[in-house]
């Protein structure tokens, strides 16, 4: 498949910040979703492998799954993660599922990056970045949960969060355990720069 790697100059239509995320999050995971369909897996699943296989970092993830852990039921039913004294961790087939499942994440990657400038991509990541911090992001520190929107349709005037369309900032946030499209997007095997202890 060729990709056409023109950039085109987004015009200013007055949408905010907050619908370009929720965008790019939704047809990012679209995606994903897509190219793991076959297995019967989804972008969650992904992720959770990955956390489990120790290439994300995911604090709490142990503890999160002994309160949830129908979480990895589907997992386990593949035969790709097992209990071990107590924890949830990969198994060999596990693993080789996550090197042969990499290269279609990766594909997906490689048509986000060539969207842009190489210079344009690592801006905007690097914008992100500093935007979250700016409101109280903190390595390790988890996401805040969003809370249900007064009255019927929420804040905004579309009620659906702020901005002049109404999309706030998306359901998923975009720090290390969101949905976006940040340095933890989708798992190191995936989409984004490779394992590190504060990234």
């Amino acid at each position: 498949m060729t990709t056409d790697t023109t950039h085109r100059t987004p015009q200013d239509d007055g949408r905010p910040l907050g619908f370009w995320l929720k965008a790019v999050d939704s047809l990012l995971s679209q995606q994903i979703d897509a190219a793991l369909e076959s297995e019967g897996i989804d972008h969650r699943d992904w992720r959770l492998l990955n956390a489990l296989a120790g290439t994300v970092d995911a604090p709490g993830l142990h503890d999160r799954l002994a309160r949830k852990p129908h979480r990895v039921t589907m997992l386990a039913e593949h035969g790709w993660v097992e209990l071990v004294d107590g924890e949830w961790t990969l198994t060999d087939e596990g693993r080789t599922t996550l090197d042969r499942l990499a290269p279609r994440v990766a594909a997906v990657r490689e048509r986000v990056a060539a969207a842009v400038s190489p210079e344009d991509f690592a801006t905007t990541l690097a914008s992100l970045e500093a935007i979250a911090r700016e409101l109280g992001w903190e390595e390790g520190k988890p996401l805040p949960r969003r809370k249900r929107p007064r009255g019927r349709h929420g804040h905004g005037p579309h009620g659906h969060g702020f901005g002049p369309h109404g999309h706030g900032f998306g359901p998923h946030g975009f720090g290390p355990h969101g949905h976006g499209f940040g340095p933890h997007r989708f798992g190191a095997r995936g989409f984004h720069h490779g394992h590190r202890d504060a990234s």
